[in-house]
């Protein structure tokens, strides 16, 4: 045993240590993964910590916490992160990932801020276009970066002969336009290609640059609380990084540390039985031998039996209990789980515990939130507050609270501890509080006759309801599912997933779904159900027709499980109201029987246009003109689509693609003289495409 007072070793941390160290004596012998799983408080983190004080003499690393360090959402920032840390960005020059990443960045300036002549300001629709850009970065790169959902749609369009545009691939093209004319970009095929598809270029750039550090020594780049990574970093790292380079060769390492073991999920499954590049370990809880020993080092060993029973083994708690002691704190260890709440809040008073459960409830916090739920609960604000500053300077003052940007957060296992300690009715009343709270913040944000397209767009407004939906869920409210059915609705129609799958994912990082301690059964049920259309939305709602097999093979989703997800999304559409009613009616018409397609495609259809709340000429004429169109030319309704795309052009007349879809389908019924008028419209609209 090691007397350190942040790590506590046993014989499956030792091995993972030492079986680290043997992969830096032979690299061409070792893993590109170093895996650590287990629940938390088992010294996940403090071990990560370890390994890298024990080899920092032999390695360059670089760390992040997904959920603490900022601004590590996506692919190309996370690299920026990893890389600054062993090759600052003082010492750029001929590296080949800060030179792509210093390109693309400084190009992407110049494409908002230069009209394509180079001549004054961008316009409004140049910056649109760029914003594009941007998610072509994460969702359009090639053969790599172009996601599944992607490849098979304009592939499948192909087989059937659609039309390009009709398949939807002219916001592509008109970014490659942008990139052709603009002055930044118009003479290098190769700097337009970076722009398209920044993704893979930088990521073999990373590669490369990582490759070259390597070859002075051993680079260990360590990922912890991964159970919170974004699923398109987990995505990216096994399908990309290590699957399309040649990183595994290379003498780097990655130590991944998380809640949840990766192998457990089909694309790390498919590397490992291809490349056998993953080691993984589980870290356990302590058994009552070893928590004898390590007691035994501070003169506890006579109350072993009853710290095992109260920490359930757990290190953080032992060492917890190991500062206590130091200090000459008393400690009681009688009362089970309430003795480590009390232990952990030795010192405050009565009020002062209270917030400390209250903030628990909290994913992050400020004091502008803790005084709301603190005034809900009926405590007295003075009595909770230091006097003489007015602040909660002494919650943040606490060991297990940390900084999180200009915000603090209880660490995890402290945050389980709260929380379990509460009474459920409690607890659920608290989260209650904080999705009202939350719910108020998001619609002050928002202007009266904003649409869902408009609402969708202001960050601060998206960022408030993450954390609406993640409370109104823990709260056990009724209402709570056919609010994030809604909600997943129309952000799977307006391409903003993301307001549903960070919640969702919060949720599931704290504890495996199918026990999930915090959450009614009736809403873990409803979780499960759910969760192929949060994580595969396009692949469960859009997809026609679904293709089982390769959901199966590539993300291990069953037949059931589909189906499961796509009657509990999809089954009762009155549920909703708006873009959600819509988007439900549009994507039963990809799963219904094909004789009732187009029966809910004109429902669907009713629905918009009876429906004042979707009060926005651009998203309707979208609607009109991609979703309604377009599926009644693919089901071969061809005066359907050209009366759809009539309505596009009402709410935008000088909408070219619109022009251009319906001249499309003069022409399919044999109007050609029809289709070259819409043809000459759209180029009437749109001369230089």
């Amino acid at each position: 045993m090691t007397s350190a007072v942040s790590y506590i070793a046993r014989p499956e941390t030792t091995t993972f240590i030492e079986d680290f160290g043997k992969a830096l004596d032979a690299p061409d012998q070792g893993y590109s993964v170093y895996h650590m799983w287990g629940t938390g408080g088992v010294g996940k983190s403090t071990l990560t910590r370890e390994l890298i004080n024990t080899y920092r003499d032999r390695i360059g690393s670089a760390t992040i916490s997904f959920g603490i360090t900022e601004g590590i959402d996506k692919p190309i920032p996370l690299m920026a992160k990893l890389y600054e840390q062993p090759q600052p960005q003082e010492t750029w020059g001929d590296d080949p990932f800060w030179e792509k990443y210093d390109l693309y960045f400084q190009t992407i300036h110049e494409l908002q801020t230069q009209a394509a002549t180079g001549r004054g300001a961008a316009t409004p629709e140049q910056v649109d276009q760029v914003k594009s850009l941007l998610q072509f970065g994460v969702d359009v790169a090639g053969e790599w970066g172009l996601s599944d959902e992607k490849k098979r749609f304009f592939g499948k369009a192909v087989d059937q002969g659609t039309d390009a545009i009709v398949a939807g691939l002219s916001l592509k093209d008109s970014v490659q336009q942008l990139l052709q004319q603009h002055k930044a970009t118009r003479r290098d095929q190769a700097l337009q290609k970076l722009m398209i598809e920044p993704l893979p270029q930088l990521t073999i750039a990373f590669a490369e640059g990582l490759a070259q550090l390597a070859a002075k020594q051993t680079v260990a780049l360590v990922l912890d609380t991964y159970e919170k990574a974004p699923q398109v970093i987990d995505g990216w790292l096994w399908r990309t990084l290590l699957g399309n380079t040649d990183l595994r060769e290379q003498p780097v390492q990655l130590v991944i540390a998380g809640r949840h073991c990766i192998l457990r999920t089909e694309g790390w499954r498919k590397l490992q039985q291809d490349f056998d590049a993953v080691y993984e370990r589980t870290i356990e809880r302590f058994e009552l031998p070893q928590t004898q020993e390590y007691l035994s080092e501070i003169g506890l060993a006579d109350e072993a039996e009853n710290i095992q029973r109260v920490t359930r083994g757990l290190p953080y708690y032992l060492n917890w209990i190991r500062q206590q002691t130091e200090k000459n704190q008393p400690l009681d260890f009688d009362q089970g789980n309430q003795a480590i709440v009390r232990l952990l809040l030795q010192g405050l008073n009565d009020t002062q515990k209270r917030v400390v459960q209250l903030a628990a409830c909290c994913r992050q916090f400020d004091s502008k939130r803790v005084r709301y739920v603190v005034e809900k609960a009926g405590l007295d604000f003075a009595t909770a507050v230091d006097e003489a500053s007015n602040c909660f300077g002494w919650l943040t003052q606490q060991t297990f609270v940390e900084p999180v940007g200009k915000q603090w957060r209880l660490d995890d296992v402290a945050r389980d501890v709260f929380q379990q300690s509460m009474e459920t009715d409690e607890r659920e009343e608290t989260h209650g509080w904080l999705a009202s709270y939350f719910e108020e913040k998001s619609e002050e944000e928002t202007l009266p006759g904003q649409s869902p397209r408009q609402i969708y767009e202001i960050e601060e407004w998206w960022t408030l309801r993450i954390e609406y939906l993640y409370h109104l869920m823990l709260s056990g409210q009724r209402t709570a599912p056919t609010i994030w059915l809604s909600h997943l609705l129309e952000a799977r129609y307006l391409r903003k997933d993301s307001v549903i799958k960070i919640p969702f994912t919060a949720i599931v990082a704290e504890f495996e779904l199918a026990n999930h301690p915090l959450l009614k059964p009736r809403n873990r049920k409803f979780l499960q159900q759910l969760r192929p259309a949060v994580e595969q939305g396009w692949a469960v709602l859009e997809e026609d027709p679904i293709d089982y097999r390769y959901n199966e093979e590539n993300y291990g989703l069953s037949k059931r499980d589909i189906d499961d997800a796509v009657q509990l999304c999809l089954a009762q559409p009155d549920s909703f109201t708006g873009l959600a009613k819509f988007a439900a009616l549009f994507y039963q018409a990809s799963r219904c029987a094909t004789s009732k397609r187009s029966y809910y495609l004109q429902i669907a259809q009713a629905q918009v246009e009876k429906n004042t709340a979707i009060n926005d000429a651009e998203l309707l004429s979208d609607i009109f003109l991609f979703s309604l169109g377009n599926k009644y030319f693919t089901l071969g309704r061809k005066e359907d689509a050209i009366d759809s795309y009539d309505k596009a052009i009402e709410f935008k007349p000088d909408y070219h693609q619109a022009w251009y879809n319906r001249g499309v389908a003069l022409a399919a019924l044999g109007r050609k003289e029809d289709a070259i008028d819409s043809y000459d419209k759209a180029i009437e609209f749109k001369p230089d495409d």
